[in-house]
């Protein structure tokens, strides 16, 4: 049962999600590279349990496409940050009827509602180390909520990471 939910409460959010938007240097030689290392972070930056969610995914990802994880002299760094959004939903309703000759009426009319709504956009970048060039990059958008349970939240940000690195490499047509 508690699967079944989780399964259909990221269904759910899947439908309203925005798609990845992904771009890359069509440049770049992604044959080439096949050794990576994570951006390393800044002093005073501390590790959530999102980012480190997102780490393991991204490193996942990587490995199963045939990349190697290497702690120096890596060909790609491999970067990624949420970005929080901050948008205004508003809502109300106003209706009406009207007529003439015999002067019939129905007007309503609420309050317009609004409320502040957070979201997060995943970037992940792969960075030439050589030149520390960005060669290719995804963005995505999904609902993170604080009430998910460890196990929603991770499904969830695995699923993105999976569906984020569908593009890469990049094929080129």
């Amino acid at each position: 049962m508690r699967f079944l939910l989780l399964l259909v409460s990221c269904l759910m959010l899947a439908g309203c999600a925005a798609p990845v938007v992904y771009d890359y240097d069509d440049r770049a030689n992604f044959q080439q590279d096949k050794t990576f290392e994570f951006e390393r972070a800044k002093n005073g930056d501390t590790q959530s349990l999102d980012r480190s969610r997102i780490h393991q995914a991204v490193l996942t990802e990587l490995e199963n496409k045939g990349y190697t994880k290497v702690d120096n002299d890596a060909s790609l760094i491999v970067r990624y940050r949420i970005e929080e959004e901050i948008r205004i939903e508003s809502t109300g309703v106003s209706y009406g009827v009207g007529m003439s000759r015999n002067h019939l009426g129905f007007g309503m009319h609420t309050p317009v509602r609004s409320r502040e709504i957070k979201e997060g956009k995943l970037v992940v970048e792969i960075v030439e180390a050589q030149d520390n060039r960005v060669i290719w990059r995804a963005v995505s958008q999904k609902r993170l909520t604080e009430q998910m349970k460890p196990d929603a939240r991770t499904a969830l940000i695995n699923e993105l990471v999976t569906e984020m690195f569908t593009n890469y490499p990049p094929q080129r047509k």
